[in-house]
C-alpha cells in the first residue's frame, strides 16, 4: 500500500510539473548553456567543455548546477526538489550538457532547437547500465525507468569508439546516428597528465615514504549495497614492498583498512601517473587506465555471478587473456613473474579509445555549435 501511495504521489507531482514547465518554456529563450551534474561537484568532462566553449563562443552564458545528490536516481523527493532550479534554467536555455541521468531533461519535452548533450561520466562501459540493467541487481526497476523517462531527449551522445557506440545504443535506447564517435574530453586530460610529472612529484613530496615502493592502484567499481572488501588483497600483499592506493568509488563509504593503505575518492585521472600496476574489476576505469600504458589487471572473484546477474559489455577474459584473475595471490604472482603483454593492452586501448589525441573536447564543442 505504501508503495502504491508513493507511486500515485509522484505521478501527480510529475503531471503538475509538466504543466508548470510548459508555462516557463513560453518565456523568451536566453543565450545560455546549462551544465548539470548529479555525479560530481567538480565533473572533469563538463569542466573541460566549459573552458573550450568559453573560448569558442564567449557570447553564450554558462550556468552550472554541480551537486552530487544523495538519492539513487530513481526519483526520491529530495532529488526532485534539488532539481527545481536547474529545471527552470533548462526551460529557457539554448542547450545543455549533462553527465548522467538528468530527470528534468528526460522528463519534460524541450523546446524546438534545444541541444542536449549526454557526456556520460566514464570513457565507456565494461558492465551493463541504463536500459541494459533495468530489472537487474544494480539497475533501476522498469517502473521507475519508465516513470522518469530515463535517458530521453538527447540530441547527441559522444563516445570514444564504435564498440562503445554499440553499447550506448542499448544503454540509452538511442539510434547510433545520435552517438557520434567524437571521443571524450577526459582523454585530453589523461594524455596531458601522462606527460606531466608535476602531479606525481607533488604527491611524493607529501608522501616521501612512498618513493621506491611498487605502487598498486586499485580501481574497484561501485556495487550497490555491497561494501568494498579489501581483505583478500591485504592478506597476500607484502606492504613493505607494495604501496596500495585504493580509489574508492564516490558512492561507496571509505572502508576499514590499515593506516599504510591509501584510501581516496580522488578522480582516477589524477592517480594513473602514480601507478606501477593498475588493478580493477568491472569499472570503466579500465579503459582510462589503458591510456596510461601501465600493466592492467582485472581482479574479479565474482565474475560468474556478476556476468549472470548484472551483465557485461566487454568479455574481459577474451579481450585481456592472462590478465583476469579470481584470486588475488595469482594476480600478484603473474605481475611479479610473467612479462606483461603490452601489445594486448595496446589492442584493448585501440578498440575502445579510437580518438587517442588531445582534440576530443574541441570536436565535441564543434559538433555542439553546429547543432546549435
Amino acid at each position: 500500500m505504501r508503495g502504491f501511495m508513493k507511486s500515485c504521489f509522484f505521478d501527480i507531482l510529475i503531471a503538475l510539473a509538466r504543466v508548470a514547465y510548459r508555462l516557463v518554456r513560453c518565456l523568451p529563450v536566453q543565450d545560455k548553456v546549462i551544465f548539470l551534474s548529479r555525479q560530481s561537484d567538480a565533473p572533469l568532462d563538463l569542466r573541460l567543455v566549459q573552458e573550450e566553449l568559453a573560448r569558442r563562443a564567449p557570447h553564450l552564458r554558462q550556468k552550472t548546477h554541480y551537486r552530487r545528490l544523495s538519492g539513487d536516481g530513481t526519483g526520491s523527493l529530495g532529488d526532485f526538489l534539488a532539481l527545481i532550479r536547474p529545471t527552470l534554467d533548462l526551460a529557457r536555455a539554448r542547450g545543455c550538457f549533462v553527465d548522467g541521468q538528468c530527470i528534468p531533461l528526460s522528463l519534460f519535452r524541450q523546446r524546438r532547437g534545444f541541444v542536449a548533450v549526454q557526456l556520460w561520466h566514464a570513457l565507456g562501459a565494461v558492465k551493463q547500465f541504463g536500459w541494459q540493467a533495468v530489472g537487474k541487481r544494480d539497475g533501476h526497476t522498469r517502473a521507475d525507468a519508465t516513470r522518469w523517462r530515463m535517458h530521453e531527449n538527447y540530441t547527441f551522445i559522444p563516445c570514444a569508439s564504435a564498440e562503445t557506440q554499440r553499447v550506448y545504443a542499448a544503454a540509452f535506447r538511442a539510434p547510433t546516428e545520435k552517438i557520434p564517435v567524437l571521443g571524450m574530453p577526459r582523454v585530453d586530460e589523461i594524455l596531458r597528465l601522462a606527460e606531466d610529472e608535476t602531479l606525481r612529484e607533488a604527491i611524493y613530496a607529501d608522501h616521501p615514504t612512498w618513493r621506491g615502493m611498487t605502487t598498486i592502484l586499485y580501481l574497484p567499481t561501485f556495487r550497490k549495497g555491497q561494501p568494498l572488501n579489501l581483505q583478500p588483497l591485504l592478506k597476500v600483499l607484502d606492504r613493505t614492498r607494495y604501496k596500495l592506493i585504493v580509489r574508492v568509488h564516490p558512492n561507496d563509504a571509505i572502508p576499514a583498512a590499515p593506516p599504510d593503505v591509501a584510501l581516496t575518492h580522488q578522480a582516477t585521472h589524477n592517480l594513473l601517473g602514480l601507478a606501477d600496476i593498475i588493478v580493477t574489476d568491472y569499472s570503466a576505469s579500465a579503459i582510462e587506465a589503458s591510456l596510461a600504458g601501465k600493466p592492467l589487471y582485472f581482479y574479479v572473484p565474482d565474475l560468474a555471478d556478476y556476468r549472470h546477474n548484472q551483465g557485461l559489455n566487454i568479455d574481459i577474459e577474451q579481450e585481456m587473456p592472462g590478465c583476469v584473475f579470481t584470486d588475488f595471490s595469482a594476480l600478484l604472482h603473474a605481475a611479479e613473474s610473467v612479462p606483461y603483454a603490452t601489445t594486448r593492452l595496446t589492442r584493448f586501448r585501440e578498440k575502445y579509445v579510437e580518438k587517442a589525441d588531445r582534440e576530443n573536447t574541441a570536436r565535441i564543442v564543434s559538433h555542439f555549435l553546429s547543432q546549435l
